[in-house]
């Protein structure tokens, strides 16, 4: 089959023929259809988790395609779309519902190969089907892009109806993140300090989409401060956006990353305004399938930039490492 390897860190991925993967117990083969390109996968290549992506590693976690094996009550054939996480089920934090910090997880595209081949083994338990009406486009960006802000917003920040909530950096995570936000019946402020991707906000549904240097007017929009402040962009200035934006005793959910950037934390600030900040890592099953659900029902559609093929894997990366993309890149097979 066709897969996408990568070799060595800093060098172009290799679309080569390998050997078709063998499913043990437990598990099944995908006939990949779709996957998304993301940062994630740009920073994998450069080598910033050698510990835990052996190479040669097939790349690719945001994956869609159709079933090759039976899966349970699902037939062959079917449309599923694949979470890229593997926890063990045994740790205390499988224990405890925290999936995605199970220290023996074995992520797809991480440390066992991924899906951006022609076939990829899951678990079983990690296909979840979606109907005819889905592009497996989109259900394969879901499967990062709203997967992950749905488990920032909903799961970590509690976020009700009624409150306000400023989405710093609208790349795909933060586009996501403000139609998650008023799928739970917030009301939505956007920063960034790309003008394109502002009117991309406000498109979307923020009420109000400023630059960095205007923080301020999300204050006054909300009336003293957001409830929530969603922080997509990785960025330490990100970061210190989403503290300033918020009300004495709101959240900060922490979402986007950048291997080395550090926060500056005004302790004195975070003291006396009780402002709570959270770490938050893609998500659990239950996330998967509540976004997936979500995009299903129209009230969430993932932003897609372009569509390649896989010989053209590397273009996408190279886009990816020279910024500014909106969304994500699908890679059809």
């Amino acid at each position: 089959m066709r897969a996408a390897v990568l070799r060595a860190y800093n060098q172009p991925v290799e679309v080569m023929e390998v050997a078709e993967p063998e499913v043990g117990e437990g598990e099944v083969l995908v006939k990949v259809h779709a996957v998304g390109i993301c940062g994630t996968d740009l920073k994998i290549t450069t080598g910033a988790f050698p510990d835990t992506t052996p190479l040669p590693l097939i790349i690719g976690h945001e994956v869609a395609g159709e079933l090759v094996t039976a899966a349970g009550d699902l037939r062959p054939g079917q449309r599923v779309a694949c979470y890229f996480y593997d926890p063990c089920g045994h740790c205390r934090w499988c224990q405890a519902g925290q999936e995605t910090i199970c220290p023996n997880s074995r992520r797809i595209g991480f440390e066992r190969h991924g899906g951006l081949a022609d076939y990829v083994k899951v678990r079983q338990s990690n296909v979840f089907p979606f109907s005819e009406r889905l592009p497996y486009e989109v259900a394969a960006v879901s499967m990062d892009s709203v997967m992950s802000p749905w488990h920032a917003l909903i799961g970590r920040a509690g976020v009700q109806a009624g409150e306000s909530v400023v989405v710093v950096g609208t790349g795909g995570l933060g586009l996501s993140g403000i139609q998650i936000a008023r799928y739970a019946g917030a009301r939505v402020a956007a920063v960034d300090i790309i003008a394109s991707h502002r009117l991309e906000a406000v498109r979307l549904g923020a009420e109000l989409a400023v630059a960095p240097t205007e923080a301020e007017e999300v204050k006054q929009w909300s009336g003293g401060g957001c409830d929530v402040g969603f922080e997509a962009s990785g960025s330490r200035a990100g970061f210190d956006s989403a503290v300033a934006c918020v009300r004495p005793g709101g959240r900060v959910v922490c979402c986007g990353y950048r291997p080395g950037i550090e926060y500056g934390l005004d302790s004195a600030y975070l003291i006396l305004q009780e402002i709570t900040v959270l770490g938050s890592r893609a998500g659990s099953r239950e996330d998967a399938q509540a976004a997936l659900k979500a995009v299903e029902q129209g009230a969430v559609r993932p932003t897609i930039t372009g569509y390649l093929p896989i010989e053209e894997t590397n273009r996408a990366l190279e886009q990816l490492r020279k910024g500014g993309v909106l969304g994500r890149f699908v890679i059809q097979l």
